[in-house]
C-alpha cells in the first residue's frame, strides 16, 4: 500500500495479516484483528494454562486473512474481525464491527455490522467493478476528471458514465 493511496486520521491497529486495496480512507482508530479465542475451550486466558500446565494456551485462533479492497472509507472506531473480506467501494460506518463480508459498494454500520444500502444501482456497481477505476495511471485519473466529479447516483445507464470517460 503506497503512502498516495490512502489516507487516515488517527491511530490503526493492526494484528494479524491483512491486505489493503488503493485509495482507501481511514477514520479514526480503526482495529484490524485476524485472530481469536478459541470459545470452545473450558478455559479461555493463556495465564491460566501456563500456571496450572506449564504449557502454551491452546486455544490461540488461527489468523484468518482480512482484505480490504479498493476506495473504501471506514469511519471512526470500526472494528474487523478474522477473516473478513471489505467490498471494493464500500462503506463502513462509525462504531461498526464488521464481522462477516461486506459487499462492493455497499454501506454497512451497527454492531454487528450490516448493509443498510447500496451506493449505486447495480447496473452502476457492475460497471465500476469492471473498470477498475483504481488501477488505472495518475494521467488517465487526472484526464477522467469529469467523471469523478460526476454523482452517479443519478446515473443509472452505463452509456452515460462510458460518456465520461475518455
Amino acid at each position: 500500500m503506497g503512502k498516495e493511496n490512502y489516507y487516515f486520521t488517527g491511530k490503526i491497529f493492526i494484528k494479524g495479516d491483512v491486505q489493503f486495496g488503493n485509495y482507501c480512507a481511514i477514520g479514526e482508530n480503526l482495529r484490524i484483528i485476524s485472530s481469536n479465542h478459541n470459545y470452545h475451550l473450558p478455559a479461555l486466558q493463556a495465564i491460566f494454562y501456563r500456571k496450572h500446565f506449564k504449557e502454551k494456551y491452546p486455544g490461540g485462533g488461527k489468523s484468518k486473512k482480512i482484505i480490504i479492497g479498493n476506495d473504501i472509507w471506514f469511519g471512526d472506531n470500526v472494528i474487523l474481525l478474522p477473516g473478513v473480506k471489505i467490498g471494493d467501494g464500500a462503506c463502513i460506518g462509525a462504531g461498526a464491527v464488521v464481522t462477516k463480508d461486506i459487499p462492493p459498494y455497499a454501506i454497512a454500520c451497527g454492531v454487528p455490522a450490516k448493509v443498510i444500502k447500496y451506493r449505486f444501482s447495480k447496473v452502476i456497481i457492475a460497471f465500476l467493478l469492471q473498470i477498475k477505476w483504481w488501477e488505472w495511471s495518475e494521467e488517465k485519473i487526472k484526464k477522467n476528471k469529469r467523471f469523478f466529479m460526476t454523482d452517479l447516483s443519478n446515473v443509472n445507464s452505463i452509456e452515460d458514465v462510458k460518456k465520461l470517460i475518455e
